[in-house]
């Protein structure tokens, strides 16, 4: 067996993007268990450790990467959902296809955002109605989109950050609640979590690797390389800049901002330095399918990126029963978060094995599916 084919099941299901999607379920389970259990408040650790700053789910280095690979994947989905269709009433099937997957995303998630706040089911949606529009577009067009709502999300927070200074904190910009057509927009593509500015960026990166992924093998050391420049050269200004001192007044915040690689700044050196973590990661994941894709590790890796609606639905009831109605966990830290989240995760994997080895597909992916096809 060649390692090309190593890395698909006979139902053309594709190793790596499935085994990716189980590693960004983890992340996103440890960040929302400790971002729920240990930030509901104002009082946190002062002595943070160095696990504590990483796995901050705000301003760590691994708030991003994880939901970042989740989206990425995503847009590679639709890559090979399209794949070398060539008539238009195949490409019309595919278009509607994704609208309606992403009109069932959209509403499953405003609906879980009421008991979830920051749940990224609705963008997630609204990266498929998007796709179900530019899914065929030129790699032109595609790096023009993707540009462009990475350069309008920078712009916008800088506006916000210029507008502070005059003492005008743009508040109607960030609104509390999705409850009018206008803050639903807003927080759509403006605010709160995953807004599509520069949320964007990151699926439609999918999306073109998805379009190379069958050349992977000739192209994927170059991609990792460059994936680790884009790395280092962003975290590299970052910290040359955030390590220089500035007379004028503001230009410390200005310039701090300007290079910041953190997530809610959304500024173009964060989605840099978030595009390159991610492809380096998949490129690792990918040599490693290809060459231990019958390993028992990561066959139960990949039946398990195959459940992660389920999965991800599972984890917030767990979440509420477990701390909120039965009050079994309360927050000490990050070694309960992560304790509970490792549990839910390891549970998670030998119940998805076991139910695909007897019924198949997972029941929130039946209804997924039943609806979008």
């Amino acid at each position: 067996m060649s390692t090309r084919t190593s890395n698909r099941e006979s139902d053309g299901r594709i190793a790596s993007l499935d085994v990716m999607r189980t590693i960004a379920l983890f992340g996103i389970i440890a960040l929302n268990y400790h971002g729920y259990l240990n930030f509901q408040s104002v009082s946190t650790s002062n002595e943070a450790s160095i696990f504590e700053r990483w796995w901050h789910p705000f301003e760590g280095v691994l708030a991003n990467p994880f939901p970042v690979g989740f989206v990425m994947v995503a847009g590679m989905g639709v890559s090979l959902l399209v794949g070398a269709k060539d008539s238009q009433q195949l490409i019309e099937q595919v278009r509607w296809r994704l609208a309606r997957r992403g009109l069932f995303l959209f509403a499953l998630g405003y609906g879980i955002d009421w008991v979830w706040p920051g749940t990224i089911l609705p963008y997630y949606g609204a990266f498929f109605l998007i796709a179900s529009v530019i899914a065929t577009w030129s790699k032109l067009k595609l790096i023009a989109l993707g540009s462009f709502s990475m350069i309008a999300a920078a712009l916008v927070e800088w506006w916000r950050l210029e507008q502070s200074f005059d003492g005008n904190f743009t508040a109607w910009l960030s609104p509390t609640q999705p409850n009018t057509p206008r803050n639903l927009l807003l927080r759509i593509f403006i605010d709160y979590t995953h807004p599509l500015f520069p949320w964007l960026a990151f699926f439609i990166t999918g999306i073109l690797l998805g379009r190379a992924y069958i050349k992977t093998n000739a192209v994927g050391r170059k991609l990792f390389v460059i994936s680790v420049i884009s790395i280092s050269l962003s975290y590299q200004i970052n910290s040359i800049v955030n390590s220089q001192s500035f007379d004028e007044s503001g230009s410390d915040e200005r310039w701090s901002h300007l290079a910041s690689t953190q997530p809610f700044d959304r500024g173009i050196l964060y989605v840099a330095a978030s595009i390159g973590v991610v492809i380096a990661v998949f490129m690792l994941v990918t040599v490693l399918c290809e060459r231990y894709g019958e390993t028992l590790i990561v066959r139960l890796a990949q039946t398990t990126g195959q459940m992660t609606l389920t999965i991800y639905l599972a984890h917030i009831f767990i979440y509420n029963a477990v701390v909120n109605w039965w009050h079994l966990v309360t927050p000490t830290g990050l070694d309960t978060a992560m304790t509970m989240s490792i549990a839910v995760y390891i549970s998670a994997i030998i119940w998805a094995n076991w139910w695909h080895h007897h019924y198949g597909r997972g029941p929130a992916e039946r209804i997924y599916r039943h609806f979008g096809g």
